[in-house]
């Protein structure tokens, strides 16, 4: 009996462990570090995002750049696991006749607080609910 109960710890110590290594594995593998087009935020259509092409740049693995149809932006950021944490950004200071989305966007990006990743899709999550979808950008 005491044996059959060794084997039941450590048969569900390495299934917990095998599966947080998954998540991990997921987040931090060469398809984080690409450039990501935003196609869902906030109340902005998908039309409006691409043809602002709004982007999100991850390719460095310390600093994300994105421009959402005026300025330029870097942010830095850090990934452990499923939670992601970005700096307060700094931009390019352009007047452009519709900022909105630009502003939302500087706004919001350090509220996120996880990412998911599947296949091509990236998904940032905040804690009050707010929610940016991704496409890689290389996705055909």
């Amino acid at each position: 009996m005491k044996k059959l109960s060794i084997i039941i710890l450590v048969s569900i110590f390495t299934l917990s462990c095998n599966c947080k290594k998954n998540i991990v594995s997921n987040v931090n593998s060469e398809n984080l570090h690409r450039k990501w087009m935003l196609v869902s935020y906030k109340n902005y259509t998908k039309d409006d995002l691409i043809k602002k092409e709004a982007f999100l740049d991850m390719t460095n693995k310390e600093r994300a750049s994105s421009k959402m149809g005026c300025n330029s932006m870097s942010f830095g950021y850090s990934v452990t696991g499923n939670a992601i944490t970005f700096t307060q950004g700094m931009g390019t200071k352009m007047f452009c006749q519709d900022m909105n989305l630009e502003t939302d966007f500087l706004n919001d990006l350090p509220k996120m607080i996880t990412i998911v990743i599947e296949g091509h899709k990236m998904t940032l999550n905040g804690k009050d609910n707010e929610k940016m979808e991704f496409i890689a950008q290389d996705w055909d």
